[in-house]
């Protein structure tokens, strides 16, 4: 078991028309299971058939492994999302699956909404940002800096998250 991490703060919005097409937009970068799978969003076949039969952000973020059963998303009576929220704690953060997921529906999402996931013992976090249709994946941690004193280290990790499986 790795360790435990949860949503700290979220700030995520997407209009009716922008979820529609985020829903759209996921489904042509997960045209199958099988590329679904390689792509390392969900082993489970169960959860690409809940990813294509699904017609909403929230039917089809259930289906990324980890992040499906720890989120709770607020959606809006005539189609989008107001906010995100946390269920429960994951084991350990899925952070590739979660980058590849987000990665083309990210166009879609609100420019300066996030989702911020901390550790346990409150050493490290990371943290996914949407901003002008594009999404940057940030981790925090606790640690010398380049100076010599205790502080925080930001490391950019969109690139290694998304770089494509051996």
């Amino acid at each position: 078991m790795g360790t435990a991490v949860w949503i700290e703060k979220a700030q995520f919005r997407m209009s009716g028309a922008g979820e529609r097409a985020a829903v759209a937009a996921a489904k042509a970068a997960f045209p199958s299971e099988q590329i679904f799978v390689a792509r390392g969003v969900n082993e489970r076949p169960t959860a690409y058939r809940s990813f294509a039969s699904a017609t909403t952000f929230a039917g089809i973020v259930r289906s990324v492994i980890g992040l499906g059963e720890h989120i709770i998303i607020h959606e809006m009576p005539d189609g989008g999302v107001s906010s995100c929220g946390r269920e429960g704690m994951m084991d350990e953060l899925p952070a590739r699956a979660i980058a590849r997921f987000f990665e083309p529906i990210a166009p879609y999402i609100e420019s300066g909404s996030y989702l911020e996931f901390e550790s346990d013992h409150g050493g490290m976090w990371t943290r996914f940002e949407f901003h002008d249709g594009g999404m940057r994946v940030v981790e925090r941690e606790l640690g010398a800096d380049e100076i010599g004193d205790w502080g925080v280290i930001e490391h950019d990790r969109t690139e290694v998250l998304l770089d494509p499986l051996p």
